[in-house]
This record gives structure tokens, sequence and C-alpha cells, in this order.
């Protein structure tokens, strides 16, 4: 019971994260979700959490946390509290006293913050070699979960675009023969606009969404002709640099201006330029953070095997070596990870 209220407290932080990243930062309930953020990932990890949704939990609570500049506000936005506190908006005059006070602090508020997640982390992950087990089990959990993300992904999506493509060229030869179909009922709702749009939309978020499965899954481009000839040990060293990084920042770049563009699309109603595609074009823009969001998650996993593979017992290398052999540095036969 205890393990499973962990695992709600992680995904309430989930949720609390997802939540902060898209709310104004002069927003008055800004504070609260973040203590909400913080609560809950404390939680989750004084009550063993599943190691793999509080991994997930914590890198992105703490790329909420980076987003959100809980602490801080834009000379904009700061001008615009001073206007309604101007009118007799009490709450705005408390924002203002807030963000005065801790805008200096900022930085180190952030950077405390950062320690105390990673603090959690590792609490969570224990000592030892039952740490490398952790990590395992959490490497293991969120490559299980991007995995179903991406195989669910195809299932539903790449049917759909098949018949987008198939409907839109059968369309096309019909209105051949039949011009006057452009000004039925049926053409207005399924325009060639529409249909061409919504087949570029499916394979979008096709590709995003099996981004990390297909990390997890070792079936990204590589350069091999340097990668194949080194030593595992050097393999799992570079794939672990590479995560930290170059992958993290990528993806926190990508995320933060993803995320912004998707709330200003949503913000000004924003649809197609052609006077027949489709609305709500922030639905599309959202799929690219949530896509980054799984190859961070993805990331997070490979990181955690590399790790047990350099530092963690002889006993788990066999089992977290995948990306650290090759056709020319075979792995030794893998044994079950431990339950």
């Amino acid at each position: 019971m205890l393990r499973l209220a962990g695992t709600l407290a992680a995904v309430v932080a989930l949720a609390a994260s997802a939540t902060i990243v898209v709310l104004p930062s002069g927003s008055a309930v800004m504070l609260p979700i973040l203590a909400v953020l913080l609560a809950a990932l404390v939680a989750a990890a004084l009550l063993r959490a599943h190691p793999a949704t509080f991994a997930a939990a914590c890198l992105l609570g703490w790329f909420g946390l980076l987003f959100a500049g809980p602490f801080t506000v834009t000379d904009r936005e700061l001008n615009a509290l001073r206007r309604a506190a101007g009118r007799g908006d009490e709450a705005a005059g408390m924002l203002i006293g807030y963000f005065e006070t801790f805008a200096p602090y900022n930085p180190y508020l952030l950077v405390a913050i950062t320690a105390l997640i990673i603090g959690l982390f590792l609490y969570r992950m224990g000592r030892g070699e039952a740490r490398y087990e952790r990590l395992l089990r959490a490497s293991d959990g969120l490559a299980r979960m991007l995995t179903r993300t991406g195989l669910a992904s195809a299932l539903v999506l790449l049917p759909l675009l098949i018949l987008a493509i198939m409907y839109d060229v059968i369309q096309r030869k019909y209105l051949g023969f039949d011009p006057a179909f452009t000004r039925t009922e049926w053409y207005r709702m399924f325009s060639a606009a529409r249909v061409q749009e919504l087949e570029w939309h499916l394979h979008a978020t096709l590709f995003l969404l099996c981004l990390g499965y297909a990390y997890v899954r070792d079936a990204h481009v590589r350069i091999e002709l340097v990668r194949e000839g080194l030593a595992p040990r050097t393999r799992a060293m570079i794939e672990l640099a590479g995560c930290l990084l170059f992958m993290v920042p990528y993806c926190y770049v990508v995320m933060k201006y993803g995320i912004e563009n998707a709330v200003r699309s949503y913000t000004i109603g924003e649809r197609s330029a052609a006077q027949t595609g489709l609305d709500h074009r922030f639905v599309i823009k959202t799929m690219l953070p949530l896509g980054f969001s799984l190859i961070a998650l993805a990331g997070m996993s490979v990181a955690m095997r590399c790790i047990v593979f350099l530092w963690g017992p002889a006993s788990l290398k066999a089992a977290s070596g995948t990306y650290a052999y090759s056709h020319l540095h075979p792995a030794a036969p893998a044994e079950p990870t431990p339950s």
C-alpha cells in the first residue's frame, strides 16, 4: 500500500509539472502548484514509489521548474501586475511583493531545488548494490512505457495515415469525373486541404511519439565507423556523456520553446493558413514538446543503464550493456533483471 501511495504521489508530481509549464509566469497559483510538485516528490521518495515512475517525475518535474521560472517574471509581466495593483487588485500587489523579494535569489533557489530533486532521487534508489538494481528496474520500466507508447501510436496512427492518403488519392481521381463534387457538404468537411494537412499531422505525431521508443530499442541512426571499434566500456561512457551533455540540453530547448509556441497558438486560436484547412493548430504544436519529453525519458533510461554497466556489480553488467556492445564486442548472455 505504501508503494502504491508513493507511485500515486509521483503521478501527482507529473500532473503538477504539466500544469506549471502552461501557467503564465505571473499567475497567482504558480507558488501553490510549485509547493504541490515538491511535496509530491518528497512523498513519493519517502513512500518508495515505483522507480520508473519516480524517475520520470524527477526529470519532468525538474524540467517544469526550469520552464516556469516560478521566482521571477519579465519586466513586461511585472508592469502588467503594477497596472493591476494600481486599479486596486490586492492579489497583484501581493504578487509584486513576492517577485520583488525572490527575483534576486532566483538562480540560487533553482539550484537548491535541483539539488533537492537529485537528493530525493538518490535517496529513493538506495545504497550499495541495491541502488544499481533499482536503477536498472527504473530503466526497464521507462523502456517498457516508451515501447508501449510507440507501439500503440503505430497501431492507431499508421492505419489512419494510410486511410487518409488513400482517401486523398481517390478523391482527387473522382474530382476528374465529377467536378460538381466540390460543392457538396461532404467535400466541405473533407476538402483536399484538410485531408492533406491531416496527413502531415498524423505523420508528425507518429514520428514524435515513437522517438523515445526508437532510442530505447537502439534504432536511431548512428555513425558506426568509429564507435564499432571501441571497447564496451568506452562506448558506454560516450553514450552516457551524450545523454547528459547533449540530449538533455537539446530536449530542454525544444520543449521550452515548443511549449511556449503551443500555449501561444491556443491563446490566439491559431488555425491553418488555408481557408479550408484544419482548426486548432495548437494540437499538432503540442506534439512537439510531448515527443521530446518522451525522448528525454528515453535518454534517462539509457543513462541509468550506462551507469549500471560502468559502476554497477558484475552480476548486472550483462543485463545493462545494451548500448555498450556491438557485433565486434558481443555481450554475454543477459540474466533476468532482479525484481
